[in-house]
């Protein structure tokens, strides 16, 4: 399960949805019922709420009950379509926890579709061998991996843009001592 490493994928469809890294969403205790009379209560990994709460402090803090509330407001099938364009294949928990990273995803689709990120928005097949030579040098096979848009470059720049926030600000600070861009 990727935890909250999937939660930007969240925050990219709520940016193509209209929301802003500004936007405001409360921060305040909430439940869902989950049927057989039980009830979901998410709750933040300080077990504190902020109000309101932009989307660039609760991706920075991994803020859990707005990242659920901004999940609820567009729609689970929007972060489907939005893990589907990345690259995740496996099978995906279709409700509001997936917001909070439940399903299972293996390692290269995590890391393939955060490279789109990286890529200014361009997906690229995980290729394991490039080329291959012979002893001599020659060419004997290549493999050239086609990419394809997953998003524009203006969201993915948008998303890396707030994910810099992280390592600036948040809960990913301890990553500053490697001392170059993340």
């Amino acid at each position: 399960q990727p935890g909250s490493a999937f939660k930007p994928f969240v925050y990219v469809a709520a940016l193509e949805s209209g929301f802003t890294a500004a936007s405001r969403i409360e921060d305040s205790p909430v439940s869902y019922p989950i049927g057989g009379g039980n009830v979901w209560k998410p709750e933040n990994y300080d077990r504190k709420f902020r109000g309101a709460t932009t989307l660039q402090q609760a991706l920075e803090e991994s803020v859990n009950v707005v990242t659920v509330k901004l999940q609820e407001r567009i729609g689970v099938n929007r972060t489907v379509q939005v893990a589907r364009r990345l690259g995740v294949t496996s099978p995906l928990d279709v409700n509001l926890s997936m917001a909070l990273g439940t399903s299972d995803l293996t390692l290269l689709e995590l890391t393939s579709a955060y490279g789109v990120l990286a890529n200014q928005g361009t997906w690229m097949p995980p290729t394991t061998i490039r080329y291959v030579t012979n002893a001599q040098g020659q060419l004997l096979e290549e493999h050239v991996p086609q990419g394809r848009e997953a998003l524009t470059p203006e969201t993915a720049y948008l998303i890396t843009h707030m994910m810099r926030g992280v390592v600036e600000r948040g809960t990913g600070q301890a990553a500053r001592t490697l001392g170059r861009p993340i």
